[in-house]
């Protein structure tokens, strides 16, 4: 005969547990784990306190750190613009005065001078606004 049939394992059928036998068990095992935390048990992990007030420390410093950087860079960036703007200001009016001018063109000078602008990319830069 089979090894399977003839065991007494095979004859007890698993008994599914109720709700509230699965409630219970649980409610045991958390109360276990509470009890050995208390004790000291092998579950039982230090706190890590003063390693909180390590990271903290070390988070503020990064964030003093950061926050020098960051108003460094603002300072750059408004030296940058300031340096800049005078250049911006001219190209705006240099793009106006192109504009005129090629307006007052013939229509066939007019063409070749926005195709001669198309083939190096300045075209965009002219419609632009």
């Amino acid at each position: 005969m089979n090894q399977r049939t003839t065991s007494p394992q095979a004859a007890a059928p698993k008994v599914a547990m109720s709700g509230a036998e699965r409630q219970r068990r649980h409610r045991e095992k958390r109360k276990a784990e509470l009890q050995a935390l208390r004790t000291g048990g092998s579950l039982a992990l230090p706190l890590p306190v003063p390693a909180l007030r390590d990271d903290a420390q070390a988070l503020r410093t990064q964030l003093d750190a950061t926050r020098k950087r960051c108003e460094t860079q603002a300072a750059e960036l408004t030296a940058l613009r300031a340096k800049h703007e005078p250049l911006a200001v001219r190209l705006q009016v240099l793009r106006t005065v192109l504009r005129a001018l090629i307006g007052k063109l013939s229509p066939a000078t007019r063409h070749v001078a926005r195709s001669h602008l198309q083939e190096t990319g300045f075209i965009e830069w002219l419609d632009a606004d």
